[in-house]
């Protein structure tokens, strides 16, 4: 089943990522007058950042109430920014709309990677490119989300025994597997590793403002629906906090280093 991403508040999570939108969107200026696609754009980080550099801007999300925030951020900035709603799978614009296509830690949860694919591509101008995030394996990231859908699958079943003619997950991060999947559409990939650093005053405090995704929040109602819920809720804490405590840098609060791809795709020359 697909994720909610209207659950929780995922406010917390756009601040903490709201360098790396900066960056992508710094690294695609001059914008001036080009139209922008923020694809999954959330609560609307990398959106506003191009309309505030004189962008013509596009945001679209699943989620209701996270265009609803991003709404209310554009308005109080006093920017000109459309909001539609919309997936991966079906981006609601013509084709070869976008100048520049952008995708900050969003078109990499689409659960058809090849459909999603098609439509950036389709998407995107003749001269224009497409430009998202990925997580790179390793951090408090991979340790929380490998954590979780652990127990998960202990509790709900479903993880020992994978069927064997389901399509691998497209390895967003991994740039052989970019090139391969975006060359069936004419385009080449660049990948560029960067890294980002988060901080908070303990792992109990970082464990905390996590709670608050909307994935963390999906797996606790499915817990929830348990009759003995408390105790695996307790017991999934347990589990999380040790992972979270083993990836720290920081003896005495709490900072992790986790490394992130921005990949840039743009069609081949022939």
């Amino acid at each position: 089943m697909e994720l909610d991403w209207s659950l929780g508040h995922y406010e917390p999570t756009g601040k903490l990522l709201l360098p790396i939108s900066e960056r992508v969107v710094t690294m695609s200026e001059p914008l001036v007058g080009k139209h922008i696609i923020d694809l999954g754009c959330g609560t609307g980080n990398a959106a506003l950042l191009a309309a505030e550099r004189g962008a013509v801007v596009t945001g679209i999300d699943p989620a209701a109430r996270l265009l609803e925030v991003a709404r209310k951020r554009a308005a109080e900035r006093g920017l000109q920014v459309e909001f539609a709603a919309g997936d991966a799978a079906s981006i609601p614009v013509g084709d070869g709309t976008a100048d520049l296509l952008l995708s900050v830690f969003a078109v990499i949860f689409a659960p058809d990677a090849e459909a999603a694919i098609a439509e950036m591509t389709r998407a995107t101008a003749a001269d224009g490119l497409i430009r998202l995030t990925s997580w790179i394996p390793g951090g408090s990231m991979t340790a929380i989300n490998r954590t979780a859908g652990q127990f998960m699958a202990e509790v709900f079943g479903g993880g020992e025994s994978p069927d064997p003619g389901a399509a691998t997950p497209l390895a967003w991060h991994d740039e052989a597997a970019l090139q391969e999947a975006f060359a069936a559409h004419g385009f080449s990939v660049e990948l560029e590793r960067h890294s980002l650093q988060l901080k908070a005053t303990s792992p109990e405090e970082y464990l905390e403002e996590s709670a608050q995704h909307p994935m963390a929040v999906s797996g606790a109602q499915a817990l929830a629906s348990r009759s003995d819920g408390e105790e695996l809720q307790a017991e999934l804490h347990r589990r999380l906090l040790a992972a979270v405590r083993d990836v720290n840098e920081d003896s005495a609060a709490f900072q992790v280093s986790n490394e992130y791809a921005i990949v840039t795709a743009r069609r081949s020359v022939a």
